[in-house]
């Protein structure tokens, strides 16, 4: 029986035990959406047949953990196996540290492994991707980036017109260097894929165990849920729907709120105010796919005009789809046509835009509603999903196959990817 393909993912995936165990000793967010994101990748790889190793820089900072030297060793969970890059808690030291670490760990493991090997690399885990790529370029493994999002925007504040940090122009001078590409937007192509390398367009990725058939409750006639999950920035069109919410005069609506950011301590006020304005805090990924399903529509609140919208599609948008309970969104340039029918959406956003597609959910009945889920679901499982054994990893394998393995095509469109 021939060898399975090698393929090692780097970037910030740890298991969902250390995770876990991060989230439950200091209360802070670990990154839980980055984390299933790449956990969804890891197992689109496996599910391709190949052999996952997950080289990890961990979710481990100053701010949730004292230790000097960290050092958390490998483990395997559900067939990954994990290895953690030690390093000195403190920043530049750590930067230092994770960069030669994956130099040289991928130097070598490019050399020891004889069969088919690839690296693919979150772009964003800045300092081990850059020190994994210039490994490969010496062994000549292939590499696959991995954009969600483009170097200038990701990390997100409050001040999107600030000057670039010194990690995101590093991260800019690299990510050209990959010999392909997932991308979640058509328009990344253009600012990314200088060199007009082989590329696929994965617009985010749902967990395929979930059944389109499964039973759809039917919504609380009696309260009226909107819910929100991820960044509180207002930046991201937090403060228009607060104020939009808060102007409807009926005492049968809630808001909730999940997630961390600069909006928060604002937002806490806000909810002493107006006890209709529920904030959650930060919850575990099983809680808020939880709460998502009990609510009566998920908002994603996002302006069009920031820049950074036409370059990210939100993973955000296509887990609410699949968690059957109808979504309100802007219409963002990054979201293909194809997703309209599906969702109800923000076309004017101003205050008075987002009150009246508020007022426009409030006044459809329960069966309309449920309904409205239960088709974004089917089309998210049954349309975005590529069938069959054609998994994640064999969408990569295609791009890989473009520039050099024999027999294999990309995909020309853009597809959400069963695991």
């Amino acid at each position: 029986m021939a060898d399975k393909m090698q393929i090692l993912f780097v970037s910030v995936l740890s298991s969902e035990r250390l995770v876990n165990k991060i989230y439950e000793t200091t209360g802070l967010n670990p990154g839980f959406a980055v984390q299933k994101f790449s956990r969804l990748l890891a197992k689109g790889f496996t599910a391709s047949g190949a052999k996952v190793t997950a080289l990890t820089n961990p979710p481990i900072t100053r701010h949730n953990c004292k230790k000097v030297l960290v050092t958390f060793g490998k483990e395997t969970e559900q067939d990954i196996q994990y290895k953690y890059i030690p390093f000195i808690n403190f920043n530049f030291l750590k930067h230092l540290c994770v960069f030669l670490y994956s130099f040289f760990y991928v130097l070598f493991w490019g050399l020891r492994k004889k069969n088919e090997k690839f690296i693919v690399c979150d772009v964003l885990c800045v300092c081990a991707c850059m020190g994994s790529l210039l490994a490969s370029k010496l062994n000549h493994v292939k590499s696959v980036g991995i954009v969600t999002d483009l170097p200038a925007f990701a990390f997100i504040s409050d001040d999107m017109n600030g000057r670039l940090s010194f990690v995101r122009k590093i991260n800019s001078s690299y990510i050209s260097k990959f010999n392909s590409y997932v991308l979640l937007t058509e328009q990344m192509d253009s600012v990314v894929n200088t060199k007009s390398k082989p590329y696929i367009v994965l617009e985010g990725l749902v967990d395929s165990s979930i059944s389109s058939n499964a039973p759809q409750k039917l919504h609380d006639e009696n309260k009226k849920i909107f819910l929100y999950a991820g960044g509180l920035y207002k930046i991201f069109g937090l403060d228009k729907l607060v104020d939009a919410f808060r102007s409807i005069e009926r005492d049968d609506i809630q808001l909730s709120l999940y997630g961390s950011g600069s909006y928060v301590e604002e937002l806490k006020q806000i909810a002493l105010i107006d006890k209709r304005v529920v904030y959650h805090g930060v919850q575990t990924n099983d809680v808020v796919v939880e709460a998502e399903k009990e609510a009566t529509v998920l908002v994603n609140p996002r302006p069009t005009e920031e820049k950074f919208t036409k370059y990210s599609f939100p993973s955000k948008n296509m887990e609410y789809m699949v968690s059957g309970t109808p979504v309100l969104t802007t219409k963002l340039p990054g979201m293909p046509q194809d997703y309209y029918p599906y969702i109800f959406t923000i076309d004017d956003e101003s205050i008075e835009g987002y009150r009246e597609a508020l007022l426009k959910i409030l006044d459809c009945t329960s069966e309309e509603l449920t309904n409205k889920g239960i088709c974004a679901k089917k089309f998210v499982l049954e349309k975005k999903c590529l069938p069959l054994i054609a998994n994640l990893g064999f969408a990569i394998i295609c791009i890989l196959g473009r520039s050099g393995l024999a027999g294999m095509c990309c995909p020309s469109r853009s597809v959400g990817i069963e695991v």
